[in-house]
């Protein structure tokens, strides 16, 4: 799986004319037990045009390179296949993460001042996974999430509501 996620990212940065100095792997297994890659990528090209301010060129990226490993891994091993994977160029989803739990734990300061609940703005389910894993070991805030993708997104609110 790796090499092929490998080739695919290679390809597909080549033909859209960006080059990277590392590619790395991590790979994690989600709660319901689905593998995880996370493609760290060190490029120094100007890569303003794929890191906007939410990444939504880089999620576009990724959902591409999912859509090609899927189909080649559906070749090998028949479909219905699942593969979760993150694209990061140059620490991008480091410094995104790190807004994200600074959020979780703003807002939950927030709701246990007030005990009044709070509903984020949509996200993906890897950040609501992030939202939920900061604040699971706080005692007076619970999470939830709540909608249908793409609107899915994560309720804040005290334990007692």
């Amino acid at each position: 799986m790796e090499n092929l996620i490998h080739r695919t990212v290679e390809d597909l940065f080549k033909r859209i004319g960006f080059s990277f100095e590392n590619l790395s792997f991590e790979k994690h297994k989600s709660p319901e037990g689905q593998e995880i890659f996370i493609v760290k990528l060190k490029s120094d090209d100007d890569c303003s045009l794929l890191l906007d301010d939410k990444g939504r060129n880089l999620k576009a990226l990724e959902y591409i390179v999912r859509l090609i490993a899927l189909k080649g891994l559906d070749q090998k091993k028949g479909p219905g296949q699942k593969v979760g994977l993150v694209l990061d160029l140059n620490n991008f989803l480091e410094k995104r993460n790190g807004q994200i739990l600074e959020l979780a734990r703003l807002v939950a300061e927030r709701v246990q001042t007030t005990q009044k609940f709070f509903v984020l703005r949509p996200m993906s389910a890897y950040e609501r996974r992030l939202v939920h894993l900061e604040l699971a070991g706080w005692t007076d805030v619970k999470t939830e999430s709540i909608g249908e993708e793409p609107k899915r997104r994560v309720v804040i609110k005290p334990v007692d509501i």
